[in-house]
């Protein structure tokens, strides 16, 4: 009885096997062009740490140059070490292109801010 059953089974073993030698065999088909070079664009990401170093570099000069009075320097320098502050705080998990773009207005602001007192005749405030 064990004999029948094994029998067909065989048999339908046999009839599928030439069914899928084919496939398992065919030769591999080689690419026919190498692929070509993979082109990556990179956004220029803006960085409030130039414009913030600038204006420092502004108020350095202006100090050293009587342009800025020592009070007036004294107070540029806090708003850039806010500045500087409140972009650590925001790098620290990862800036978004929104906060990126407004530390760098921050720092462009302050820079413009610090030109525009060392312009002023006199140490008077804009």
């Amino acid at each position: 009885m064990r004999i029948t059953l094994a029998l067909p089974s065989l048999f339908l073993t046999a009839l599928a096997l030439p069914a899928t030698l084919p496939a398992q065999i065919a030769p591999k088909t080689e690419p026919t062009a190498p692929p070509g070079p993979v082109n990556v664009r990179v956004e220029p990401r803006p960085s409030g740490d130039y414009e913030l170093d600038r204006a420092r570099q502004d108020i350095r000069d202006g100090r050293k140059s009587g342009t800025l009075s020592k009070k007036q320097a004294r107070a540029l320098r806090r708003e850039a070490d806010r500045a500087d502050a409140q972009a650590d705080r925001s790098a620290r998990d990862g800036l978004s292109y929104s906060e990126q773009r407004e530390i760098d207005m921050q720092g462009r602001a302050l820079q413009s801010l610090t030109q525009a007192q060392r312009s002023q005749p006199g140490g008077k405030r804009p």
